[in-house]
């Protein structure tokens, strides 16, 4: 019991470390208001292209993409503001397990990420009138919680290339822009080339968004075990992937005697 008050403990000072020098003005615009309108916009782009043919499903699914913002930039974030500030030598130097470490920091970011997600949802029922079945709720929360986890082992891996160039935004935009263009969200899949479709396997969020629109639009849940298996099992490996990377800058990090690995 009191291992786990200590994993949460550790979650929410962590977050709270991150964050905490923000203000509410600058978190609403930044963590809200940012995803918010590129929901907005691409939900009236679908709408105005399909007629508003499906056009549940593309809201729903656009909504899920807002998790973006927390999943990848903030746990990207995790590691940069440690080597920012200087505190990256004292985490890799403290005993306690790295996976369970950094996981821990991951949590609020998963639970950010479905609560932006949600909050995107509301507005586009409140702004194009689209109605979400009740019964389908429960399935969209289990969807959207995996998908958010399987975001946020990518962004981890992201984050943990941070330990080789402090410059990360270049690849995180990249990264960013590749979710919104491989996840399915705003046309199908089987109009991109084959290699860009099989390439969108590997990704977090295509899973996420397939189910979501077959949910929303038809209530079809025949695909759900399997392809949310499919989803766990690529967060568990982004994040094995991560730890492996962290293990390893550790190790040259004894080396080397620095962090400084660029």
């Amino acid at each position: 019991m009191e291992s786990m008050k200590r994993f949460f403990r550790h979650a929410v000072l962590s977050y709270k470390a991150l964050f905490g020098m923000l203000d509410p003005k600058a978190y609403i615009l930044v963590m809200l208001l940012n995803p918010l309108t590129q929901m907005i916009f691409f939900a009236m782009l679908v709408n105005y292209v399909y007629e508003g043919v499906g056009l549940e499903g593309y809201v729903a699914s656009n909504a899920l993409l807002l998790c973006v913002m927390s999943s990848v930039f903030g746990m990207m974030t995790v590691v940069m503001s440690d080597r920012g500030m200087g505190t990256l030598q004292i985490v890799m130097a403290s005993p306690v397990n790295k996976g369970v470490l950094f996981f821990a920091r991951s949590v609020p970011h998963i639970v950010n990420g479905a609560f932006t997600a949600f909050l995107g949802l509301v507005f586009g029922v409140l702004i194009f009138g689209v109605s979400i079945p009740v019964e389908s709720l429960l399935p969209l929360l289990c969807i959207w919680m995996i998908s958010i986890f399987s975001a946020c082992g990518l962004g981890l891996i992201l984050g943990s290339c941070s330990f080789w160039t402090p410059s990360m935004h270049l690849l995180s935009n990249i990264l960013a822009s590749a979710l919104l263009l491989l996840s399915g969200a705003n046309y199908s899949l089987s109009v991109m080339p084959s290699w860009l479709s099989d390439l969108a396997k590997f990704f977090p969020l295509t899973r996420g968004v397939e189910l979501t629109k077959a949910i929303v639009n038809e209530g079809d849940t025949s695909q759900f075990v399997r392809l949310m298996s499919e989803e766990l099992l690529l967060g568990c490996i982004y994040f094995a992937i991560s730890i492996v990377a962290i293990r390893y800058a550790e190790y040259l990090a004894r080396v080397k005697g620095t962090m400084e690995m660029s």
